[in-house]
């Protein structure tokens, strides 16, 4: 298998979520390639995902010495500044992370999702100190503070998709989330999902590229008890997406949920004429005599003296129109099977 068709593989991996698989797939493509800065960037992405922050790190510093060689261009500089701004941010190294978003700015401002980092950066760094009027007394030195506690890792959560016509839903199944500790951008093609976690992490989701084109000015979420709810309304509806993120070489039209034009209307008031009639219509032992009474209407004298001997010798038991038959003989009584017939005791 050639590291083409490997690189392949290990992006249908992480695509479908499977990142044990994706880690073994990129490590055997860099391991045979170690210059390959498209795979390292890819594995970089993995170690965020499973939270394996210090390998990520590793990972985006390996991109940037990469590139910063002849195979550098200035749009994969700005992805690999982006990503080792991420990685710092998690660790809650804003200063860094801000410097590393700003050159990626400075390679290319459109670059996706950096907007939305440079905001969240200038969210948590302290404003800049306004300029000292005056010179400061120096204060007695304080006590060392103890050392920090170490930083939390972040949190798995699995997210799962489906569709219709006009929306794509991600659902991120995530319990007891506070809906001002989530902070979601919806841009064309991307998404960027962070969860500010009770115990001091960040869980990070980050849908760039999306498959498929969006409006984001009328897409939304909702938090609910179990999962945060998404919903990304397509820039051309009636298309099946065939995957959440990348290439995307399985689209197709859906089937329109809307009736056919074709499918003729109900009529109500023949139905309820049918029901009416159907009330109309005789049940249990009425229905049996109306039989019984249509019967002997149309029949000859003697397939009615028939009818009547036949009834009244059997008790009921017996119905024949055959004069030749009952006429020679008494009708005996024959019960249904189950049944005994027993004489009336007055």
């Amino acid at each position: 298998m050639s590291p083409n068709e490997i690189l392949v593989r290990a992006n249908d991996a992480f695509f479908d979520d499977d990142y044990d698989e994706a880690l073994t797939l990129y490590t055997q493509v860099i391991n045979n390639d170690p210059d390959n800065a498209e795979a390292v960037m890819r594995r970089c992405t993995v170690y965020q995902k499973t939270n394996d922050l210090d390998k990520a790190l590793s990972d985006a510093s390996k991109a940037l010495e990469i590139l910063n060689g002849p195979k550098g261009t200035r749009s994969l500089l700005a992805r690999a500044n982006l990503q080792k701004g991420i990685v710092l941010f998690h660790l809650k190294k804003y200063k860094e992370a801000q410097q590393y978003l700003e050159t990626a700015k400075g390679l290319n401002p459109n670059e996706r999702t950096l907007a939305t980092w440079l905001r969240k950066v200038e969210d948590v760094l302290p404003p800049p100190p306004p300029p000292a009027a005056e010179p400061v007394v120096q204060q007695p030195v304080a006590a060392p503070a103890p050392p920090a506690a170490p930083t939390p890792q972040g949190v798995r959560a699995r997210h799962e998709w489906f569709q219709n016509d006009a929306f794509v839903t991600v659902e991120v199944f995530i319990k007891n989330v506070k809906k001002d500790t989530v902070d979601l951008g919806f841009f064309d093609k991307s998404l960027s999902l962070t969860i500010k976690m009770p115990n001091g992490s960040d869980y990070s989701l980050e849908l760039d590229p999306l498959a498929h084109e969006i409006q984001p000015k009328e897409s939304s979420f909702k938090v609910l008890s179990t999962k945060i709810e998404i919903k990304l309304k397509k820039k051309t509806e009636g298309i099946k997406w065939g995957a959440l993120e990348g290439d995307d070489d399985m689209a197709t039209t859906m089937a329109s949920s809307s009736v056919s034009s074709a499918r003729k209307p109900k009529d109500w008031d023949a139905l309820a004429r049918d029901i009416e009639k159907d009330s109309d219509k005789p049940e249990g032992d009425a229905a049996l005599n109306t039989l019984f009474q249509q019967i002997y209407s149309g029949a000859d004298d003697d397939a009615k003296r028939a009818m009547m001997k036949s009834f009244v010798e059997s008790n009921g038991t017996c119905l024949s129109t055959n004069w030749s038959e009952v006429g020679a003989k008494k009708v005996e009584t024959k019960p249904p099977e189950g049944m005994i017939a027993r004489k009336y005791e007055y």
